[in-house]
């Protein structure tokens, strides 16, 4: 069970799970600190920098919170303050814990931070890496899926939409498949628990239509109108 401590430092506030970080510090939101003690094995850019983390046996995952859109190029990663629940962070990492309690398919978060500056606050996210997977576009672009995969996919998703959970961005790098064929959903920034409505299937509508962006930016993407086919009769029909 997760064990959610809160710390008030220098002008910031973090929550951690003690479970998984006992010996937490503020200093683990900054990349130059894990640099320091060698335990950064890797990094990918979205937005800004992701950043793949060693912690003792564990695999972690660092991420900042970065604004997009036009609004983006002028105010990058402040956001308005309307309460620390609702802060980017803090909302993510709540979710997530209660996502992990009801045996949904998701990481485990470690860590939130929000630096509250006047009427605005930065903030920060760790979450747990899954080991050895890999999202849909990096398996695409190397090899078809089964029909059977895209069927468990259905399954999950419908797993999710059952539950109410609400994904703000489910597109094909969100997805993740591990190395026991396990299916994975990650990045629940600005995800919440909704009751049923028309977002269940605007929701399937974005995902679609980022297999077919990815589809046209790759010359080989191994992705066919039937593969989508199979997933919605998985999706249509669990229970």
């Amino acid at each position: 069970m997760p064990a959610t401590r809160i710390m008030n430092s220098a002008g910031q506030v973090c929550c951690f799970d003690s479970s998984l970080a006992p010996d937490f510090s503020p200093e683990y939101f900054s990349a130059e600190y894990w640099q320091r003690q060698h335990a950064i094995t890797g990094h990918s850019h979205g937005r800004g920098v992701t950043w793949f983390l060693q912690y003792h046996s564990a695999h972690w995952v660092l991420r900042h919170y970065w604004r997009g859109g036009l609004i983006g190029r002028y105010i990058p990663d402040q956001f308005l303050f309307t309460g620390l629940r609702s802060s980017r962070a803090f909302a993510e990492f709540n979710l997530l814990q209660k996502l992990v309690e009801d045996e949904l398919p998701v990481p485990r978060p470690v860590a939130a931070r929000m630096i509250r500056q006047g009427c605005f606050y930065r903030a920060d996210i760790i979450i747990e890496r899954i080991p050895d997977a890999e999202d849909l576009v990096q398996i695409l672009r190397r090899e078809a899926i089964s029909r059977e995969t895209w069927q468990q996919i259905g399954q999950v998703l419908a797993q999710f939409h059952q539950a109410g959970v609400y994904h703000s961005d489910l597109n094909a790098h969100n997805i993740l498949r591990d190395a026991s064929g396990k299916i994975w959903l990650i990045d629940f920034d600005k995800g919440a628990i909704r009751r049923p409505g028309r977002w269940q299937s605007k929701n399937l509508a974005r995902l679609l239509r980022s297999l077919q962006k990815e589809s046209a930016l790759h010359p080989l993407f191994h992705w066919q109108n039937d593969d989508w086919q199979n997933l919605l009769v998985a999706y249509h029909s669990y229970r």
